[in-house]
């Protein structure tokens, strides 16, 4: 019965907000892939002008998006991929103007255009960008583009890598070994809280909660292949949801009308490093990437494709050494009598063989494929294949911070990985105010480590760490999931209402033998003195000098079922309102005093000290608001937005079922 009521209460509170939302007219909408356009056109003197035909086109690419101005002069165009676009606006008795517009991934940019009267030599009029205002919410966000993508120093190219320029962001020191910076962690909460997103689809391991190959694949994607990454860390919207630290949300890039094709190839050589400290020698390490790109159209304005590569060669040298510094173990005056002198002595012997060099081959790969279609001018189409492969050999253990290591060769593997993902979105205007986000996508991740040996694991506390079948190994992981998702936004004046859901189904099939090898401790014990057999209150013997006589300290092993299936399915709703307070915000301190002292009015109103208000270029970053412009407060700078949602979602693991409810700000 209380379900019931609950359940009654929330349609109703949906069936206001929607009746609400219908009598309130423009405003734009976006979701976590997309970005939107939106603004006012007004005429020389500042009126509003009604009925003016608005067409935005991108650039590269020459797909057209048209709308009207409402009433009022405001537009709105939802559901924009990432890039840049050229805003022309028509009206009768005006020159046509145009002005560029940069969109990004999750962000709105907002115009005021201003047309003009027609001359005998003016048919067009091209706008600067001081007009054009990339508009802030609550959310705390950082945007990385495709050039600094491109041009940072990036060792490795793992393109994720450059989330932590952003502020807060750190490596989750959990997972710091093995070749990688770690998961991705947000204002001290584990890594495993953050979450991927590409092109607007799920990208998470869903057993490990890491990203898609988790972080033992150098990296599912090639730096080449991604446009930019916004990493949301704070207050973002509730269609993202489904992460209790940040959001790092990727858009890959598409072809366009000109053919482009790039190719690169690195090297990085131990030769040009410097030795390592406690090595006395340098290893040779030496690491390849290459590949390529190669986009262009497969019709004119129509359809467009985009391809790339990248091949990843990591060949790195490790010394193994004791737990006495050196690769060569030498018994010390407490582990041996005269009586077994020669028998410890060549038992340090055949362990010193396990010490000196090994190496470890790490070999991967990254395919990437993705097809647009403009299928009308109000449909767009985009399909995605990408793949990675990870395989070598010594590859599970190993750390490239150091070439020293503690355990053997035979303690370590070798571990191959394979994703593989198809998906496909399609953006709809169906009206000029209502949108639609479609997305459906299934992938793969494929795990599997293999052991170098057969024989238990063998700890020699003061000796060696290990040596033998690691307590891991092997082990498979492999995991199937299908995601769909829809967004739908419903666009006013005021108030800009999102709502939608997703689905995840996730099949998983986990085999982890851990310990089911068995693993010997030899530490110190005390044995009879003649026979060596365990006693209590017997004669103390150190670890290498047990080992010598085979009496461990303990010996542990596993039984049972090493295989689970951990399927998941969850379900996700989110409704969501964004209210633009005002038509604009107000300017910082420094541009506001700047404009008065210097008599600068806008619109032809006012004179600086003696009153009107003045038109204000807003900082790339705005610096908050200070004080009310004169004259018209609501018309000078940047729009303030007021956010709310609600986002209930239900996930059921092999018959347990939990819910829980975001109330984003």
């Amino acid at each position: 019965m209380v379900h019931a009521r609950g359940r009654a209460r929330s349609i109703i509170l949906f069936a206001c907000i929607a009746i609400f939302l219908q009598l309130t007219p423009g405003t734009a909408a976006q979701d976590s892939a997309t970005g939107a356009i939106r603004g006012m056109v007004e005429d020389a003197a500042g009126a509003r002008v009604a009925g003016a035909k608005v067409l935005v086109s991108e650039t590269a690419k020459g797909l057209t998006r048209a709308t009207v101005t409402n009433d009022e002069g405001g537009f709105s165009v939802s559901l924009l991929t990432p890039g840049e676009y050229d805003v022309r606006v028509v009206a009768p008795g005006m020159a046509p103007l145009q002005q560029a517009a940069l969109v990004e991934v999750g962000g709105t940019v907002e115009l005021t255009l201003r047309l003009r009267l027609p001359t005998a030599q003016q048919t067009v009029e091209v706008a600067g960008e001081a007009g054009m205002v990339a508009v802030e919410t609550s959310a705390i966000s950082t945007v990385l583009n495709e050039e600094e993508i491109s041009d940072l120093p990036l060792n490795g190219r793992r393109f994720a890598d450059l989330a932590l320029l952003t502020p807060n962001m750190t490596t989750d020191p959990r997972s710091l070994t093995s070749a990688t910076n770690g998961d991705l962690a947000y204002g001290g909460v584990r890594g495993v809280y953050s979450s991927f997103l590409v092109d607007g689809a799920d990208n998470n391991n869903a057993f490990f909660a890491q990203a898609r190959g988790r972080y033992r694949a150098p990296y599912q994607f090639s730096n080449e292949v991604v446009q930019e990454f916004r990493v949301s860390s704070n207050t973002y919207g509730a269609e993202l949801g489904r992460a209790g630290g940040a959001v790092i949300n990727v858009v890959t890039r598409s072809g366009s009308n000109h053919f482009h094709g790039t190719g690169f190839y690195y090297l990085r050589d131990s030769a040009f490093n410097a030795t390592p400290a406690y090595v006395g020698f340098k290893p040779q390490d030496r690491q390849h990437q290459f590949g390529g790109t190669l986009s262009g159209p497969i019709k004119k304005n129509r359809a467009f494709f985009f391809a790339g590569f990248d091949q990843h060669v990591f060949q790195v040298q490790t010394v193994v050494h004791f737990l006495n510094g050196y690769p060569v173990l030498m018994p010390t005056v407490n582990d041996f009598e005269y009586s077994d002198y020669p028998l410890v002595m060549a038992t340090a012997a055949a362990l010193s063989k396990m010490g000196g060099e090994f190496r470890s081959r790490l070999l991967g790969n990254a395919a990437f494929a993705k097809v647009d279609v403009a299928i009308t001018p109000r449909h767009h189409l985009s399909a995605r294949v990408n793949t990675s492969r990870y395989y070598g050999a010594n590859n599970v253990f190993f750390d490239p911070a150091s070439p020293i290591t503690t355990y053997a060769l035979s303690e370590n593997g070798e571990e191959d990985v394979a994703t593989e993902t198809a998906s496909a979105t399609l953006a709809s205007g169906l009206t000029n105010n209502l949108t639609s986000h479609l997305r459906l996508q299934f992938s793969r991740d494929l795990q599997q480590s293999y052991p170098n040996s057969a024989f238990p694991l063998t700890r020699i506390y003061s000796a060696v760490d290990g040596f033998g079948r690691s307590s891991i190994l092997p082990r498979a992981t492999r995991e199937h999931r299908l995601h769909a998702a829809e967004t739908l936004a419903l666009t006013g004046r005021r108030h800009s209402f999102k709502f939608g859901g997703d689905f995840i189904r996730t099949w998983i099939y986990n085999y982890f033998p851990s310990l089911f090898g068995g693993e010997y401790i030899f530490d110190d014990v005390t044995v009879d003195p003649w026979t060596f057999a365990p006693e209590t209150y017997g004669m103390r013997i150190t670890p290498l000098r047990a080992y010598a006589h085979m009496v461990p300290h303990y010996y542990i092993q596993n039984f049972g079922t090493a295989v689970s299936h951990p399927d998941t399915t969850e379900y996700a709703a989110f409704v969501q309102d964004t209210i633009r307070v005002t038509d604009v915000a107000h300017p910082s301190a420094d541009e506001a005093d700047r404009a008065v002292l210097e008599g600068r009015s806008a619109r032809g109103r006012g004179d600086g000290l003696l009153g009107g208000y003045a038109a204000l270029p807003l900082p790339a970053t705005p610096q908050g608001p200070r004080r009310a412009c004169e004259g018209d407060p609501q018309r000078c700078g940047q729009p303030r937005l007021l956010r709310h949602g609600l986002r209930p979602a239900r996930r059921q693991l092999r018959g347990i079922q939990s819910w829980q409810r975001e109330r984003p700000a």
